[in-house]
């Protein structure tokens, strides 16, 4: 975060500052189902990004110094009218689906919405908490979960913001609300490059559907079973039987649910897009619910499931409330899209080569050589082809989609184009694939179909600088990472284990060299 944005720096409405209530300009379009007819009028309401958070890096440090202190100005001042008026910063957020669907909202002042959500305090007043339970619980009752923080930067903070979180910042998910032994612990990850890695696993999951899909055709027109191998982005997934009626055999696929979608977020890759991501963690860590998702409390069970509906949302207290804590419309559906810009638009990690000492670059070409030699890039595969960078937000009512070119409207530093001829590269050292990792990192449950001992291989970009490391956050370092692998990893970590600590270092060199983009922020 390190100065306000260029388009609000230069916006006459905010030119007077703060302190006395911005009238926003009306904006009124045509609109009705949001494809621009039916002639309703929409309005821009009192929603007003503040300047709080930006995308861009300034070249220069002493401008990156003076734009840091000009934000967390302008953070404290927003502070003192929210002591004055309650409210007031949760209000600056307050951006409706209808507007957005309208055109009434800019790319960057819907990153700005939600930069200002990801670091806002959701109180019981705003609907955070837990209803009619406690306002914040440690360990986790039910797949409902706590809540266990109020605000997201509160966990996702290390290395920047969307940053990963410290081992005290893990959630104790799915527990009986008591005993720590009942759950399941969760470090926070870091959320960089989220709209990228989003975009790839849906690329590779057409892939693998498009191989499917022509199978079958061939299938049937032969009238022969067809044993096929599946890949995508030359990373293998297993194999498809299918017979000439059509019916698919998905027994033998590996890493991947029978669908053939990759889920690219959550330890366990349970989870397909940011939007679906932010919608959980509000309701799971903060206790509140979007437009369109339905608590139902199940009978005789501890746990609760969840499902999405259309307008009518119902549960356990009806109507409006489905929590009981007697606030309604918690989080708009706008206000998840601000959110999934801010997230689907963070950074893409750097490599920080070091350079500017002889030897330490000399262990570094090492390091990268070992990374290959013991194996460790058969699942964290350094890099994969992508076909596009835009990203396609929809949302719950199926109005117009928001769609955002990551190479010029992410935040900084973006994906560099390739050279002419070259093909679009994303370094994300990871293959999207979920891997059996052995009886060390096996957890006392699965998570829905997954088994307790499979879990997704987690993308090595920004590594540096989202310490602790593993799913529970249980190992300090790099090095105590790689001893705890077992399973489908086995022979990659008694490759390195092998190894003097000498040996060792040049790994642990490279890898310490995935950051992320440095910025200058005030506090």
């Amino acid at each position: 975060m390190i100065g306000r944005s260029p388009v609000l720096a230069s916006d006459p409405r905010l030119a007077a500052g703060p302190r006395r209530t911005v009238a926003l300009a009306v904006l009124a379009v045509a609109c009705g189902d949001g494809s621009g007819s039916g002639g309703i009028t929409v309005q821009r309401e009192s929603a007003q990004p503040l300047g709080t958070i930006a995308r861009e890096l300034p070249a220069d440090e002493r401008q990156q110094a003076r734009l840091a202190w000009q934000q967390d100005a302008w953070r404290r001042e927003h502070r003192f009218i929210d002591a004055v008026e309650p409210g007031h910063l949760f209000r600056s957020a307050r951006v409706r689906q209808v507007e957005i669907d309208a055109g009434l909202w800019s790319v960057d002042e819907l990153y700005q919405l939600g930069g200002q959500l990801f670091t806002l305090d959701l109180s019981p007043a705003l609907g955070g908490g837990g209803g009619d339970g406690p306002p914040l619980r440690r360990i986790h009752q039910g797949r409902r979960g706590g809540p266990d923080a109020r605000r997201c930067a509160s966990c996702h903070w290390r290395g920047g913001p969307a940053g990963a979180g410290d081992a005290a910042d893990n959630g104790m998910l799915r527990g009986d609300g008591i005993h720590q032994s009942s759950s399941i612990a969760r470090n926070p990850p870091a959320l960089v490059g989220a709209g990228l890695r989003e975009r790839l696993a849906a690329e590779m999951s057409t892939e693998l559907q498009a191989l499917r899909d022509e199978a079958i055709t061939r299938a049937a027109r032969t009238g022969e079973p067809l044993r096929l191998p599946v890949r995508a982005k030359g990373i293998g997934f297993g194999v498809l039987t299918i017979d000439p009626e059509g019916n698919v055999d998905t027994r033998e696929l590996v890493g991947v649910d029978p669908d053939l979608v990759l889920r690219p977020f959550g330890w366990k890759g349970t989870i397909a897009t940011v939007r679906d991501a932010i919608e959980d963690e509000l309701l799971v860590h903060h206790g509140m619910q979007s437009e369109h998702l339905v608590i139902r409390a199940a009978q005789g069970d501890a746990d609760e499931h969840e499902e999405r509906v259309g307008p009518e949302r119902v549960g356990p207290f009806g109507g409006d409330d489905p929590d009981g804590d007697g606030v309604v419309e918690e989080i708009t559906e706008g206000q998840v899209t601000a959110l999934t810009v801010f997230v689907g638009l963070q950074e893409v990690p750097q490599q920080e080569i070091p350079d500017d000492d002889p030897y330490l670059a000399t262990l570094w070409a090492q390091g990268r050589n070992d990374f290959e030699a013991l194996g460790c890039a058969t699942c964290h595969v350094p890099s994969l082809p992508l076909d596009s960078t835009e990203l396609t937000i929809s949302h719950r009512y199926g109005g117009p989609r928001l769609r955002i070119d990551l190479s010029t409207e992410g935040a900084e530093p973006r994906l560099m184009p390739p050279a002419q001829g070259d093909t679009l590269t994303l370094h994300l050292y990871s293959d999207l694939r979920r891997h059996a990792m052995g009886s060390q990192l096996a957890e006392p449950r699965g998570e829905q179909d997954v088994p307790a001992d499979v879990f997704i291989t987690p993308p090595l970009w920004g590594l540096a600088h989202s310490r602790p490391y593993l799913h529970d956050g249980r190992a300090p370092t790099i090095e105590d990472a790689i001893l705890l692998h077992g399973g489908e990893a086995l022979d990659a970590r008694d490759a390195y284990a092998r190894l003097d600590d000498e040996g060792r270092a040049p790994l642990r060199v490279f890898l310490s060299s995935l950051v992320r983009a440095r910025r200058l922020v005030a506090h």
